[in-house]
């Protein structure tokens, strides 16, 4: 094996095969070259007896970033991301009867193979982990050398070039987790949009979904996002927006952020409001919210909008996002 090349690591830890053994640790990473740490999950694919993928192992860089991860995995609705696609990390994915790949992820990016920076960077960092999933083999309680004296996370830290050794990356304190979301409305639209007929009987759908299959032409593509509100009756759009964000979570989050005044626009545009806003998720209703201070519509949340998905399955199949 070469340490030097990623894949050929990567393809050891595949090879080693012990997901379900890691699958409830996570541990760090401390490269010199790097201002953040890493903070590496891994495990079994859920589907992985129907699917190709075995297992993933997965480097977040940020005790921020992870932390916000983990979260979402318990809480769905927390902040701004709809799907690990939108959280910036390395993934190493073990697949079925062929060689281990790797993708790097950014917010609103579709994933992309490591470049040649890349991969001079990643290998260290693969094969620490290889290292560590080896001795997790031997010792399950490894990563949790340092938790309950320390608050601390199990890392391999390097000390000097490529020479790496154990130690704590300390956790921050125990405290309320803290997003704060700042919806903005212009004044002067607000009044307008208050004076606006309301129309008791109509009901749009609203949502905002990532289109995986289509993206940008870039030499890193970002990924269609539609911002949509469909009439739950006829299936006709009041609005359809297609958008595109790229590079951090601060790019995704304003973009959120502006939901409540695109749709205000779009009511604008029409000349009046409907009774009825139907969303699916608590993110959303969270995020329109502020839009029910000025326009007396009802805000109400369904596990399914059948109007909106038949619109993007229709827009996908004739082309016309």
């Amino acid at each position: 094996m070469d340490i030097r090349n990623p894949y050929e690591v990567a393809a050891a830890i595949a090879e080693l095969n012990v997901w379900d053994k890691v699958a409830a640790h996570n541990w760090a990473l401390v490269p010199q070259t790097s201002e953040e740490p890493y903070i590496v999950s891994a495990g079994p694919e859920k589907d992985r007896e129907k699917g190709p993928v075995v297992g993933r192992l997965l480097l977040f860089p940020g005790l921020e970033n992870f932390r916000n991860f983990a979260i979402t995995r318990q809480m769905p609705d927390f902040g701004v991301w709809m799907s690990p696609l939108e959280f910036r990390h390395w993934e190493v994915i073990a697949v079925k009867n062929a060689p281990a790949e790797i993708f790097g992820y950014l917010p609103g990016y579709v994933p992309q193979p490591p470049t040649d920076a890349d991969r001079e960077f990643l290998a260290p960092l693969l094969y620490e982990s290889l290292g560590v999933l080896m001795r997790i083999e031997e010792d399950p309680q490894l990563p949790l050398r340092y938790l309950e004296k320390e608050h601390a996370l199990f890392a391999r830290k390097e000390v000097v070039d490529g020479v790496w050794q154990d130690g704590p990356l300390r956790m921050p304190a125990d405290g309320e987790v803290k997003f704060v979301e700042r919806v903005s409305l212009d004044t002067a639209k607000c009044r307008l949009a208050a004076n606006l007929p309301v129309v008791a009987e109509e009901k749009w759908e609203v949502d905002f979904v990532m289109v995986p299959a289509y993206h940008t032409r870039e030499a890193r593509p970002r990924f269609l996002y539609v911002f949509a509100a469909v009439d739950a009756a006829t299936g006709a759009r009041a609005m359809w927006l297609k958008i595109s964000v790229g590079g951090t979570d601060a790019a995704l989050k304003a973009l959120w952020e502006g939901h409540a005044a695109r749709l205000m626009e779009a009511m604008l545009r029409l000349g009046r409001a409907p009774g009825e806003i139907h969303v699916r998720s608590g993110r959303m209703a969270r995020f329109l919210r502020p839009l029910c201070m000025h326009v007396p519509f009802k805000l109400v949340h369904h596990a399914r909008l059948g109007a909106f998905d038949a619109a993007l399955r229709h827009a996908a199949s004739t082309n016309s996002f």
